[in-house]
């Protein structure tokens, strides 16, 4: 029992020698946790946007699937986030649809219409 006592104090020792040379305490500024938390956000953001029905669809037809493309993003360099992010938004809203051009036609074929029907 002794050898044990003895073998648990000297590891005891051992490890106080060792700990005080491998910790590292400091305090960590609001701008760091800050920037953290963007890009955490920016992360989320790049990965809903991946998994949004549309953009799945059309990720489909280019031959990536949506789990394999959020695992690209999360592959990604922060770097590399934050600028597809930025991308996502500077998009200008519901540009993919063509709600648009028929709303255009029909002012058009209404102004037409009242026109000529002087």
């Amino acid at each position: 029992m002794r050898r044990f006592y003895k073998l648990v104090s000297q590891l005891l020792i051992v490890c106080m020698v060792w700990t005080p040379f491998s910790i590292q305490a400091s305090l960590i500024g609001t701008d760091q946790v800050a920037t953290s938390a963007q890009d955490q956000s920016n992360r989320d953001k790049v990965i809903n946007f991946v998994q949004r029905g549309e953009v799945a669809q059309h990720l489909e037809l280019l031959g990536v699937s949506s789990a394999n493309a959020a695992d690209r993003v999360n592959a990604m360099t922060q770097e590399e986030v934050n600028q597809v992010a930025g991308q996502i938004d500077t998009l200008p809203t519901g540009a993919g649809s063509s709600w648009w051009i028929a709303a255009v036609v029909l002012i058009g074929v209404l102004i037409w219409y009242f026109y000529y029907k002087k």
